[in-house]
């Protein structure tokens, strides 16, 4: 279950996820680095995101948390297999900037509706 954020997002932070990110999409595979092509190539849905669907708040009174769109849904365009070990990746064009693992790891069917769970990360203070 390798997660990714792109150095930009490390340098630069979630606004640059949620100024960028063009496109959410479910992946059937990721490998720490994937390049965008091949994040492309193991696509099972895409949905098209734009800044409105992420919101940052505050968590536990100074941490703050980034929340990815909620309610997001697409026509699977490819189908998986049994153990797929799905992710969703947040990317722009031409930079993957944000993957994150898909808990429920289903089988997808095309061209079945796939329904986008909210993605999250925290950013605590420092220690």
């Amino acid at each position: 279950m390798p997660k990714y954020l792109h150095p930009d997002v490390l340098d630069g932070g979630p606004l640059v996820v949620k100024n960028s990110a063009t496109k959410m999409l479910l992946i059937k595979a990721y490998a720490f680095g994937d390049s965008l092509a091949t994040v492309t190539g193991n696509k099972l849905a895409e949905v098209g995101v734009v800044a409105a669907d992420f919101n940052l708040s505050t968590v536990n009174v100074n941490d703050r948390r980034f929340t990815g769109p909620a309610g997001k849904s697409a026509a699977a365009a490819a189908s998986s297999g049994a153990s797929p070990n799905l992710h969703i990746a947040y990317v722009d064009g031409t930079r993957v900037l944000w993957v994150t693992d898909e808990t429920t790891d289903q089988v997808i069917t095309a061209p079945n509706p796939v329904d986008f769970p909210q993605c999250a990360f925290d950013s605590p203070q420092p220690v």
